[in-house]
């Protein structure tokens, strides 16, 4: 492919790094369809060769364009192309339960299977409840909006006593917490949540557009009674390239 770069900056404008209009470039062409989407693009060393570039230049231009969702990165396999248009970076930040509680309202979770189902012990321990013991279990994906691109695959584990609510729950607009607040009289007390990383399931990846083998950030939180138990758990698989999370701490005693 005949190398191409962006037209040069007007003179009164600073020149943009070299990074950047490669970056431009390699956009232009996905968007294009001169790399298809499930297709891997030229290696780095190909690119540094076509553009008379160093490793690091093309892999921070790389970078930028896993950052907008358009390409998936993976050691050893390449660099293949998931997207022609750039996803947005979902960004969730939380200063109290309210805007904690916001994340579900802001967003919609499409369900794709309900069922009353038997928790695992990992599920079990963080549930507070015994091995085996049937919780109604939700899982689908979650968009910033109605048709738009899924930014996390969610499971929520609802106690079996708010099992009654399940023919509610696919129609439902806003989050379940808050159908089983309204409907069952029971209101949520307290907000448990808890992030770390891990390896994006096979089965997930696929659902949300991204290549097998990357890494998820998990977010699970749990909605806890007046008693302390555990009302519902959900779950929330977010690619880690598109995902970001930011609280705001706030010494104690300052006016």
């Amino acid at each position: 492919m005949a190398r191409t770069l962006d037209q040069p900056a007007p003179a009164d404008a600073a020149p943009l790094p070299r990074y950047l209009r490669i970056m431009q470039t390699l956009r232009a062409r996905i968007a294009a369809g001169s790399y298809a989407l499930q297709t891997l693009m030229p290696t780095e060393a190909e690119l540094c060769a076509e553009f008379s570039v160093s490793r690091y230049t093309v892999r921070e231009a790389l970078r930028r364009l896993a950052e907008q969702g358009l390409v998936a990165r993976r050691k050893g396999a390449g660099t293949l192309v998931v997207a022609a248009e750039a996803q947005p970076l979902f960004s969730h930040s939380m200063r109290s339960l309210t805007e904690l509680f916001e994340y579900a309202r802001t967003t919609t979770f499409e369900i794709a299977r309900i069922g009353l189902s038997a928790v695992d012990a990992e599920e079990a321990a963080q549930l507070g409840c015994a091995t085996g013991a049937q919780w109604l279990r939700v899982t689908g994906l979650r968009r910033v909006r109605p048709g738009g691109p899924p930014i996390c695959h969610t499971t929520v584990l609802v106690h079996d006593r708010f099992a009654w609510l399940a023919p509610e729950m696919p129609g439902c607009r806003g989050p379940i917490y808050a159908l089983v607040e309204r409907r069952a009289g029971v209101p949520v007390a307290e907000a448990v949540q808890t992030a770390r990383a891990m390896a994006m399931p096979p089965g997930i990846a696929a659902q949300l557009g991204e290549a097998p083998g990357g890494c998820a950030m998990r977010m699970e939180r749990r909605y806890l009674d007046e008693a302390g138990a555990t009302m519902l758990m959900s779950l929330n698989l977010h690619p880690a390239e598109r995902f970001s999370y930011s609280i705001r701490i706030r010494r104690d005693g300052l006016a």
